[in-house]
């Protein structure tokens, strides 16, 4: 059976709750009064950046979201739009953690709130958005799509993964895991 589009990104949302979870975690030991590391804020933000929205969301908004427009979705409401929607509000957020972080790392943060919110917004945003895709989206895909046309867009992925870079996609894999490990 050949692997459809919709698991490709399914996996992705496997690596991108567990880079949630790790930012959980680091709420709480914030709240807890523990001190996140610089490097590890730098981590998130740069997965968030690179493997959330390049990758992950650039496949979905550039590639899936087109053609399952092409077959009758409309792209403003449900679901298409109220997932751009929400992509657009994780970029807000990681744009905030990639300031907050930068501050702390500098040392020129003397309180963790806008970190902690950014992050807790990240938390709270994700599992909601990722349920919706997959018990709604993908579903609804792999009825609307045929094989042929599951296949056109795993080669498109593989294209957005090679634009990316070599081995990237694996380095964020290690990554999370890495990162989960630490922050069990």
């Amino acid at each position: 059976m050949v692997k459809m589009a919709t698991q490709t990104l399914e996996e992705e949302h496997h690596i991108i709750q567990t880079i949630v979870g790790v930012m959980a975690v680091l709420v709480e030991n914030m709240d807890n009064g523990m001190a996140p590391e610089a490097d590890t804020l730098r981590n998130l933000v740069e997965f968030m950046q690179v493997f959330a929205d390049k990758c992950h969301h650039g496949k979905e908004e550039k590639i899936l979201f087109p053609l399952l427009e092409t077959k009758g979705v409309p792209v403003n409401g449900c679901p298409l739009g109220i997932l751009i929607h929400e992509h657009q509000s994780g970029r807000k957020l990681v744009a905030k953690l990639a300031e907050a972080a930068e501050a702390y790392a500098k040392g020129s943060s003397k309180e963790n709130g806008p970190l902690c919110a950014s992050m807790r917004g990240l938390v709270n945003l994700y599992p909601n958005h990722i349920w919706k895709e997959d018990y709604l989206l993908f579903p609804m895909t792999d009825k609307i799509l045929n094989e042929k046309e599951q296949q056109e867009l795993m080669e498109k992925f593989e294209l957005v993964e090679k634009e990316i870079g070599p081995d990237v996609h694996r380095r964020f894999e290690q990554l999370a895991a890495t990162l989960a490990e630490k922050y069990r």
